[in-house]
């Protein structure tokens, strides 16, 4: 079965305003269909892990509520609503800074940097990193690059 990359930036929120829930509640979907490919997150560190600590959501529970309930993205934010210890305006806020503004480790970078010809060495961008290696490899999978 063919892999499909999680192509919901972190940079995107649904109705809740939290970034990247959409994209991690698609990854982890993905991933119980056996659809994810090899080497994405699908629940613990990076931004996965800063959602849980952020706001209280016990990591075990929630990937195994979309594993095992496959629910859509609505029923994923209030599942959220309904288990999150620490689901206020300010924590919402604090957590969203930290994705728009969050940069990538550097050995990371240095690899998508070089990767995608990106010469300044300022640019460590967790997103936009992130963004350019989900659209490279849903390009090379579409023009059968693989």
């Amino acid at each position: 079965m063919d892999q499909i990359e999680p192509l919901i930036s972190a940079s995107v929120a649904g109705p809740l305003g939290v970034l990247h829930l959409p994209r991690l509640w698609l990854k982890i979907l993905l991933h119980s269909y056996g659809r994810l490919p090899e080497g994405y997150r699908h629940g613990s560190g990076g931004f996965d892990e800063l959602f849980c600590t952020s706001f209280g959501v016990d990591r075990d529970a929630f990937v195994t509520f979309i594993e095992t309930e496959k629910p859509d993205y609505q029923r994923t934010e209030q599942w959220v609503v309904a288990n999150a210890k620490d689901l206020t305006a300010h924590n919402i806020a604090a957590f969203n800074h930290r994705i728009i503004t969050g940069v990538m480790r550097e050995e990371m970078a240095v690899e998508r940097r070089a990767q995608f010809n990106i010469t300044d060495p300022s640019f460590a961008n967790a997103v936009a990193l992130n963004n350019l290696d989900d659209w490279a490899g849903f390009h090379k999978r579409l023009t059968r690059q693989d």
